[in-house]
């Protein structure tokens, strides 16, 4: 009786030793279906880990072209203002705050990084992720008509002192737009 209680004991430790590790193979859901260049949607506690630094990106972004004052996101994040490529859509917030401050005021922002689906990522070692984000940023004009829209972009992560940062961008531009919409309607 002792000999089958202690094996008992030994499978269950096994087993729930296998629950612990990291899952890292794909869901079967068909919308997380193998995206883009190995993009795939995260397990529940890696998507806490990698939404909030993006949500943070948003936040600076939005109050950079709120406030007309590009500063206010290349202070939190000072290698967004390197390699600018406005035809690549690389690092182009600064062309964002530029262009929607041009003949109106804005007061408000909303946006939410999963408004047309799910963040994907792709893990590129344990210390740099890029994050696929697909929502919208709503901004608030002065005369109450709104500016914004849909975005698709590559949000690159990388961890200093178990803190994920946004190191760069990468918007989808329109002809990358379309054949991304082509590729995921294949």
């Amino acid at each position: 009786m002792k000999t089958f209680h202690f094996w008992g004991l030994m499978v269950v430790l096994l087993l729930s030793l296998l629950g612990c590790q990291q899952n890292s193979v794909l869901s079967d859901d068909l919308n997380s279906k193998k995206d883009l260049q190995g993009f795939v949607e995260p397990e529940p506690s890696d998507w806490v880990k990698y939404t909030k630094p993006v949500r943070e990106y948003m936040y600076h972004r939005t109050q950079a072209v709120i406030n007309n004052d590009i500063n206010i996101l290349w202070e939190r994040y000072p290698e967004l203002k390197e390699n600018i490529d406005s035809e690549k859509g690389v690092n182009v917030e600064k062309n964002e705050v530029e262009s929607l401050n041009h003949g109106f005021d804005l007061v408000d922002a909303n946006y939410n990084i999963e408004s047309y689906e799910r963040i994907k990522v792709n893990a590129i070692n344990d210390n740099k992720v890029t994050v696929l984000v697909h929502g919208s940023i709503v901004y608030l004009r002065d005369d109450f008509d709104e500016s914004g829209g849909e975005y698709l972009m590559k949000v690159f992560l990388k961890q200093n002192d178990n803190q994920w940062t946004v190191e760069k961008t990468d918007e989808y531009t329109l002809p990358e737009y379309k054949e991304w919409l082509q590729e995921k309607n294949q």
